[in-house]
């Protein structure tokens, strides 16, 4: 799919690419000329080598050599231009030339096997210049056709130069074989395209919705997403009386990674630990980086106080092990702070708060965490 996308990027400006209903149109006129290029090509080859034409096989095969012309030709304009409107109605109108000629040269209205290849026009026209442009190349194929069909009533203007029926019903039946394939060819480039785009579509949505809700440095849940999921978190635990930890994390030593080693060696330090908690934590449980060197971590469906006298001690080893940066050793500790739902409040807020002040009082022990109890607030 990359490649393809990139192959047709090639042809579009940055401006056509920013917009969905141009990048789709631009797409697909690029795909339908290829398609339609390779089709004429395969007539081409029928012509020559297995339809007997006889002496109008020139004739039938100047109109399709002045159609691969045609064609190359708007890729050439539209690949200098970026011009989509201006390449279709280019492209449609030298169809319609080739065609309408065609059907004069063939026997008219009546008798010409090649006045089936006029659905092409309105076709080609919606898929490439949508509803209104589309309705007006409509109008003009039936114009069109009502002059053939006055021209073939009054026998004025047309010719018939295949003179044997055995080679007009071969050219009924090629014709409506190259007309079906170049119809369905370009419905399924239509498809083809639209489910390229949505996918591509997909793709930078979930990347704008990741960067959105995760931290540039680390990877991990940035604030936001953090509090986004403390309060699902929360609104889970209450339906199935489950509780819920907070844990408020400070990097003790942090700052002077930073003032000795400069801010390359705080980053890289602070994505290895980012690391690590995600290793030493369930995959149900979330880490998010608050900003700096604050970290938070939310525990779903946990027991206390066992699971927090196992996780917590887990967390702080973690974090103290050795970091190994440019061969440069850095150590750094944690303070940690704990709150419980429902046990100190049923509000996310207040949680946090509460995790926040017991972590003030983990920092003056350093390497250690306590759990939230209401004499903290004396």
């Amino acid at each position: 799919m990359t490649l393809i996308i990139r192959f047709l990027d090639t042809f579009l400006s940055t401006s056509q690419r920013s917009n969905p209903s141009d990048i789709m149109r631009g797409y697909t006129l690029v795909g339908m000329i290829f398609v339609n290029i390779l089709l004429s090509l395969l007539a081409l080859a029928g012509m020559v080598f297995f339809f007997d034409l006889g002496e109008n096989a020139l004739i039938a095969i100047t109109l399709d050599v002045f159609c691969i012309v045609g064609y190359v030709t708007t890729l050439i304009l539209f690949k200098n231009t970026k011009n989509h409107v201006l390449c279709s109605n280019f492209m449609i109108t030298i169809l319609a030339g080739v065609i309408f000629f065609g059907v004069q040269i063939t026997g008219g209205y009546f008798d010409s096997p090649v006045l089936q290849f006029a659905l092409q026009l309105p076709i080609t026209a919606f898929l490439l210049l949508g509803l209104r442009l589309g309705i007006a190349w409509l109008l003009i194929t039936l114009l069109l056709s009502i002059g053939c069909y006055f021209s073939a009533l009054y026998d004025f203007a047309h010719l018939q130069l295949a003179q044997e029926q055995g080679i007009i019903d071969t050219m009924y039946f090629a014709l409506q074989l190259i007309l079906l394939l170049i119809a369905g060819g370009a419905l399924i480039i239509y498809e083809m395209i639209n489910k390229l785009l949505n996918q591509k579509l997909h793709e930078e949505r979930n990347k704008f919705e990741h960067k959105a809700s995760h931290d540039d440095l680390t990877g991990i849940a940035n604030r936001f997403e953090f509090f986004r999921r403390l309060k699902t978190e929360i609104g889970e635990a209450n339906e199935r009386e489950h509780k819920v930890g907070v844990v408020y994390i400070d990097l003790d030593g942090f700052k002077p990674v930073n003032d000795i080693y400069g801010h390359h060696m705080g980053d890289e330090a602070l994505k290895v630990i980012a690391i690590r908690l995600r290793q030493v934590l369930r995959l149900s449980d979330t880490t998010a980086r608050l900003g700096g060197d604050e970290f938070a971590l939310i525990l779903p469906g946990i027991h206390v106080p066992n699971d927090i006298e196992v996780i917590m001690p887990k967390v702080l080893a973690a974090i103290k092990e050795p970091i190994y940066i440019d061969d440069v050793q850095v150590v750094v500790f944690g303070s940690c702070g704990v709150s419980i739902y429902p046990d100190h409040s049923t509000d996310y807020d207040v949680l946090c708060r509460y995790a926040d002040v017991a972590m003030y009082q983990a920092k003056e022990k350093q390497d250690a965490y306590q759990v939230f109890s209401k004499e903290m607030m004396v």
